[in-house]
């Protein structure tokens, strides 16, 4: 079964995947596209509990707990998550992520989800933790432009004044100087190019938070409609694994490495303002 998401307010479950690199990818326009390459491997579902959230998806939203990259390493698990693990008959999983879902579209415990959940064309929104930067100042941290150059002292990168003489103290959220990055971030509205379903890997446009290895968390978007391309899978894919081949698949606005400069010139089309 499909469904559109947006249109009927259901929200499906993510995945969890791993940061490979950024790459760049070649449109259909003419332009190269700045992109990431991230890998899914099997997702394994489990809990699976009712929400406590009563703001979204109206106080009824089911709480699914993913797990996936297999532990090597016993010794870096706690002896309760290993007794966890054990009685769920699965090897211990590096990462785990709470999503939201809706009651209609919830997965049982020891479901498994794979990269087919997700379509070309279709848009992401990715979580993930942002790059630590340490303790900076102001104009690093939130793009101060600084002071006059010919002004004397060393008060060029400095935040300047900070309160005034009635107030005599700080604000609560004023811009100072700080811890920057290592927190949870989230970049929304990412159009996957290409799939790979037989090594599990997919490129998305954009740029997303987080150093090379690390975990990054993948839903539907919220904000794009999912009538504007592919309609997804209702709760996820179900079908046969073997249908869908071991090959790439790339989006109709992606060049194909195989194509030839003439070849892809000669297929050349306008994208739409909404597309992007």
């Amino acid at each position: 079964a499909v469904v559109s998401t947006q249109s009927t307010g259901m929200q499906r479950v993510g995945l969890i995947g791993r940061k490979l690199g950024e790459t760049r990818t070649f449109l259909r326009t003419g332009e190269a596209k700045k992109s990431t390459m991230i890998e899914i491997p099997t997702n394994h579902v489990l809990e699976c509990s009712q929400s406590l959230n009563t703001r979204v998806l109206g106080g009824k939203g089911v709480k699914i707990r993913l797990g996936a990259f297999d532990q090597t390493d016993l010794m870096e698990v706690p002896l309760t998550k290993q007794k966890e693990f054990m009685s769920l008959g699965l090897v211990p999983q590096r990462a785990e992520y709470f999503f939201l879902t809706s009651p209609e579209l919830a997965l049982p415990v020891h479901f498994q989800l794979d990269i087919s959940h997700f379509l070309v064309g279709q848009f992401v929104d990715i979580t993930a933790q942002s790059v630590p930067r340490g303790f900076q100042g102001v104009i690093r941290r939130h793009g101060y432009k600084g002071m006059a150059k010919n002004l004397p002292g060393k008060t060029h990168r400095r935040p300047g004044s900070v309160s005034t003489q009635g107030l005599q103290r700080i604000l609560r959220g004023k811009k100072m100087p700080g811890k920057m990055g290592d927190s949870r971030s989230t970049t929304y509205n990412h159009h996957v190019l290409s799939v790979d379903y037989g090594k599990g890997l997919m490129v998305v446009s954009g740029h997303i938070p987080g150093l090379v290895g690390a975990f990054c968390y993948l839903r539907d978007s919220r904000e794009k409609d999912p009538i504007q391309g592919p309609l997804l899978h209702s709760p996820t894919f179900l079908g046969d694994r073997g249908a869908l081949g071991g090959g790439i698949r790339y989006d109709a606005k992606v060049v194909h490495p195989s194509e030839t400069f003439e070849e892809a010139m000669s297929k050349k089309i306008a994208i739409p303002n909404w597309y992007m």
